[in-house]
């Protein structure tokens, strides 16, 4: 049951927390924060200690994400490469020039260890009012959807896994979902605008999608997070996607508003979610999982777990050789932009 779990971790250190997580409860994934991050070589430890015991528990790799977007959301700093952000991409970057940018972002991450990249943002904001505005494109679908799909092909080709995010838009907010439910302000129930960089994205081959905590009325009186609506009939069976789709951070004010992080845990898996991100509270993983155990109907567990299946075996086709990652920890801003 822990293998539908991506979770975050107290510090930049394999503490105990970390081997209960990944060796006990077999977590399938964590999440990398500013308190997890010191150093590129501290960060290359930490990937390295966590996927000896998860490889030692459960002869499976761990997914190892960041969120790596660029401008205000960028973990890794200097001496790494600095990304701006995506409306200064937006104003002025080709795609071909984002494409490039960002196969050197997912380079310098794979060798560090880390395979998920929790970009690109796909939100088309539509103005400053936007929580998401320095974070997307633009207001232009089709700038969002170009920019968005190179960006994917940029990760993929540097060697970790991109996430598109947040389905199925958060550009028509004006509440942000760390503290409130937003609502989504178009009434067109089609959402034309916001899916079309996500159709895109799922055209360019995108493994992951994550959820936003969002209302779409027209669809569902509940959060995409918690919508079959959302997630199986638009997301899987209108856009097509066969891919993982993960939560956002089921603690964020938004689902707060709603249900228990456990209650959202199984609510967003039974409404189609097969990765569940619980970011802060390490006792609420377990008792999600332990609530899971109990309610989840064995198909659903099933067809989670051979979507993960299928990811993990994506994992290290782009991995780099020990001399490499020796030369990269000696000298991290051997790739970084001037």
């Amino acid at each position: 049951m822990g293998r539908l779990f991506m979770v975050g971790l107290p510090g930049p250190r394999v503490d105990s927390v970390a081997r209960e997580l990944v060796q006990d409860l077999g977590v399938g994934g964590v999440v990398l924060f500013a308190r997890n991050i010191e150093s590129p070589l501290q960060v290359w430890e930490l990937t390295q200690g966590l996927q000896r015991l998860a490889l030692a528990a459960s002869g499976r790799p761990l997914l190892i994400a960041v969120d790596q977007e660029g401008g205000p959301v960028q973990r890794l700093k200097a001496p790494l490469t600095l990304i701006p952000s995506a409306r200064e991409l937006g104003q002025a970057w080709t795609p071909a020039q984002v494409e490039s940018l960002c196969r050197q972002v997912g380079r310098e991450l794979c060798l560090l260890g880390v395979n998920v990249n929790l970009a690109p943002v796909l939100d088309v904001a539509r103005g400053p009012e936007c929580p998401m505005w320095e974070r997307s494109f633009g207001p232009d679908p089709q700038k969002v959807a170009e920019l968005g799909a190179a960006a994917l092909q940029g990760y993929l080709a540097g060697g970790v896994l991109p996430v598109a995010k947040h389905f199925p838009g958060l550009g028509d907010t004006k509440r942000d979902s760390h503290k409130e439910l937003p609502l989504a302000l178009s009434q067109d129930a089609s959402r034309e605008v916001d899916l079309l960089p996500f159709r895109r994205a799922v055209a360019a081959g995108a493994p992951m999608i994550m959820t936003a905590h969002l209302l779409v009325s027209p669809w569902e009186a509940r959060p995409a997070t918690l919508s079959a609506v959302a997630i199986q009939g638009w997301l899987r069976q209108e856009l097509g996607f066969k891919g993982v789709v993960m939560t956002d951070d089921l603690e964020m004010g938004a689902i707060a508003q709603e249900t228990t992080v456990p209650g959202a845990a199984w609510q967003a898996l039974m409404a189609g979610a097969d990765l569940l991100l619980i970011c802060q509270d390490h006792e609420k993983v377990w008792e999600a999982a332990r609530l899971l155990k109990d309610l989840t109907s064995p198909f659903r567990l099933k067809q989670a777990s051979q979507r993960l299946n299928n990811l993990t075996l994506r994992l290290g086709s782009a991995a780099a050789d020990q001399k490499e990652i020796l030369r990269f920890l000696e000298n991290p801003a051997i790739l970084a932009t001037p």
